[in-house]
């Protein structure tokens, strides 16, 4: 249920903490009834005693203890739990900062008269606070009043945002009025590694966020060594292998997903040293180029569609560290046999990411730092899956998320595995990677996956 936003809203809490004192020093005083009729009698018989203003005193001790124990609740014990009061409490917190933001922006208006002033527009907001998923929808006003356009630009949901240490998930627009949804404890939407579900076409990453690889084709992800960027690419690889046996991998550094090449399902498939590389690429792209022709074929006779009309099986190129692939071949002269088939599967790599997604063909890049010299802008203007682990810096934030207008906040300082995520079109969302257990072995779960192929 939404909950209307008032203009006193902004001391909602000190009212609140006030009311309840209020309310323990009348519970005293009611408890202490006896006492002050036996004092008053006595003092209607010309008795006194200085012991007579025990009973004040004991009131007000009483409701300061009172006052300090809902203090030390509210600070201590309300934001590390999750019972009925803490969550009463943490929609108090919420409701109060929303209007605060409202009067700080100055998204009302005032009018005064005879040393009087009266509150005379305060836009309709609403808010509803969802403790389960961790998040907080905002109903804001597009109504034609006078700050309507400050609302609908998203100027308002920034400030949420920065406010509240919230990420802003999905604005929808209705008459009269839109709906924003933050994630105001983005761990509560991270997957299992273990409970990982994918679907033909859809690969889970994150609680409501998922990958459709036939829509938004083509992945970049990145971060820096630590950030969690490997566990976020064991996530997406063995939900395709479980998907599909057409993928490749490929790690010239020759780390984690090098020794994949030691799981039998997997032979012939991970390749690391650089003619291995270039081999692969190339052959990928012959295999594409290969049912380019079949489709054409079969369009020929007058059918329209894409590679799953035709009931072919999509690939997947995994490329790990193509950063460290470029500075690695970028170092070869003009003479050496090497460089010709660098060029080529580079140029086979254009083609494919320009290519591909029609014929079912999709790269997935890994790297440390894309820059545009790194990653040329024929593959970079086809990824639509865009993933950054840990806070970019700022030349890395304008390479991935080039149009980007929220501010990226670090989410946690305990826990690995969060990022940054952009699917197509859609706004950049801060999410934690799939969790990966304890005692986790990659190749035995990579071979689980591999034995599911085919029995969803």
């Amino acid at each position: 249920m939404f909950k209307t936003i008032k203009y006193s809203n902004q001391y909602l809490a000190k009212t609140l903490f006030k009311r309840t004192l209020l309310f323990v020093f009348i519970l005293v005083t009611v408890c202490f009834g006896f006492w002050y009729w036996n004092i008053f009698q006595a003092m209607m018989h010309g008795q006194f005693s200085w012991w007579y203003f025990s009973p004040i005193v004991l009131s007000i001790v009483l409701t300061a203890f009172s006052g300090w124990v809902i203090f030390g609740f509210y600070k201590n014990y309300a934001p590390k739990h999750t019972d009925f009061l803490s969550r009463y409490l943490k929609r108090i917190e919420l409701r109060q900062m929303i209007s605060l933001l409202v009067v700080s922006k100055g998204f009302f208006d005032t009018e005064t008269t005879d040393n009087n002033t009266y509150l005379t527009y305060y836009p309709k907001l609403k808010i509803k606070v969802k403790h389960n998923t961790g998040q907080l929808l905002i109903e804001e006003p597009v109504d034609g009043e006078k700050y309507m356009a400050q609302f609908a630009s998203g100027d308002f949901d920034q400030s949420v945002e920065t406010a509240l240490l919230a990420d802003r998930q999905t604005t929808e627009f209705m008459k009269n009025k839109m709906i924003s949804t933050f994630a105001f404890e983005p761990i509560k939407f991270r997957r299992q590694l273990l409970a990982l579900q994918p679907e033909k076409g859809r690969l889970q990453i994150a609680k409501g966020i998922d990958w459709k690889y036939d829509t938004f084709y083509n992945a970049l992800i990145s971060g820096n060594v630590g950030t969690g960027k490997s566990y976020t690419i064991f996530a997406i690889l063995g939900q395709l292998l479980q998907l599909t046996k057409y993928v490749d991998i490929i790690d010239p550094k020759r780390s984690d997903l090098a020794s994949l090449k030691y799981i039998d399902a997997l032979k012939g498939r991970v390749h690391s040293t650089p003619t291995e590389i270039n081999q692969a690429v190339i052959k990928y792209y012959q295999n594409m180029m290969a049912r380019a022709e079949k489709m054409e074929k079969i369009k020929a006779t007058g059918k329209i569609g894409t590679y799953k009309d035709y009931h072919f099986e999509p690939c997947f190129l995994v490329f790990d560290e193509f950063g460290a692939y470029r500075e690695m071949n970028d170092r070869l002269t003009f003479s050496d046999p090497a460089y010709e088939a660098y060029q080529r599967a580079m140029s086979n790599l254009n083609e494919i990411a320009m290519l591909g997604r029609e014929l079912g063909f999709y790269l997935i890049i890994g790297m440390q730092r894309p820059s545009a010299d790194s990653l040329p802008m024929a593959i970079r203007g086809q990824l639509n899956l865009r993933i950054n682990m840990g806070v970019p810096t700022p030349e890395i934030e304008k390479m991935v998320f080039p149009d980007n207008d929220k501010q990226l906040r670090p989410l946690s300082s305990q826990l690995k595995g969060w990022g940054f995520i952009k699917v197509g079109d859609s706004q950049v969302r801060a999410f934690f990677a799939p969790e990966v257990p304890k005692e986790f072995n990659l190749h035995q779960w990579l071979s689980e996956q591999i034995s599911r192929r085919g029995k969803q």
